[in-house]
């Protein structure tokens, strides 16, 4: 498995850091953490080299103001660092979130097993959160569901769990696809969950009755096109991965498909929105 490699940007002005964020996005990097100015972005050495993406970045000083520095994460020091800090996570009375070391709790309805290793998903930050949250009050029951950028697998094992008909589940990141699929199995989860290594634009020609996208806020703006055709009438899109702030931006684009936002909820400065194609 390749190392992940994190770039930390300090940008001159926040809305350098976005520009930069959606550029980097473009090039493959798939996981963001973005406060006012501060950036730090995620890819694999798979798909480029850090001599490569270095390149890239000295190029876009052309244009930007900003600086950067280069982390490598290795696998082995991700684990021992999240089984040394992880802890169960309860999401209401409904829900419980743990790792295989951890006792289950036979009060709960939902109990998920989860091993992040590389990929993003534990119930921890506010954005997975959000959205098991409010998928708890959604009935599931029959339902085609999309898990776009699935990561660890967690929205797709819950959609499951809650009596979804059929899971799609995609991520473009190989070590994702196959933490997912470990997730899957070690829930006990063996038919109903399909997953698929590769971009979103796997989706077209499939029709959803839920699309779950817990991604980045550019990623989401980009892809609104691809929701609304893969989206049954009266369908809902679940979407976060995004600053309560950046809302009124997806609102805006979402409405020019005719999705009229539902609900929202916020934590931490982090939203997960609801919204439906009506």
């Amino acid at each position: 498995m390749s190392p992940y490699l994190v770039y930390h940007i300090t940008a001159a002005d926040e809305q350098t850091a976005e520009i930069l964020m959606a550029l980097l996005a473009e090039k493959g990097f798939d996981t963001f953490e973005h406060n006012d100015n501060q950036l730090s972005a995620y890819i694999t050495e798979a798909l480029y080299t850090g001599a490569a993406i270095d390149h890239f970045l000295n190029g876009l000083q052309d244009q930007f103001v900003f600086t950067f520095k280069q982390e490598q994460v290795e696998q082995k020091n991700w684990n021992a660092e999240w089984e040394k800090n992880f802890t169960p996570i309860k999401i209401g009375q409904k829900c419980l979130i743990r790792a295989p070391f951890h006792p289950a709790d036979p009060e709960v309805q939902y109990d998920i097993l989860i091993e992040p290793r590389m990929s993003f998903g534990t119930g921890h930050h506010e954005t997975t959160w959000l959205m098991a949250n409010e998928m708890l009050s959604i009935d599931f029951h029959n339902k085609k569901v999309c898990d776009a950028g699935t990561g660890t697998g967690i929205l797709a094992i819950l959609a499951a769990k809650c009596g979804a008909q059929d899971v799609f589940a995609v991520d473009n990141e190989e070590w994702a696809y196959h933490n997912a699929n470990d997730n899957i199995a070690m829930n006990g989860i063996f038919d109903g969950i399909e997953t698929a290594l590769g971009g979103l634009e796997l989706m077209e020609g499939r029709q959803f009755d839920i699309i779950l996208a817990n991604i980045n806020k550019h990623i989401i703006l980009q892809h609104i096109p691809l929701f609304f055709r893969c989206l049954q009438p009266g369908g809902l899109l679940l979407i976060s991965g995004m600053f309560t702030r950046d809302l009124p931006d997806v609102e805006q684009e979402a409405g020019r498909y005719f999705f009229q936002v539902m609900s929202s909820s916020e934590k931490n400065e982090w939203v997960c929105a609801i919204f439906q194609n009506v």
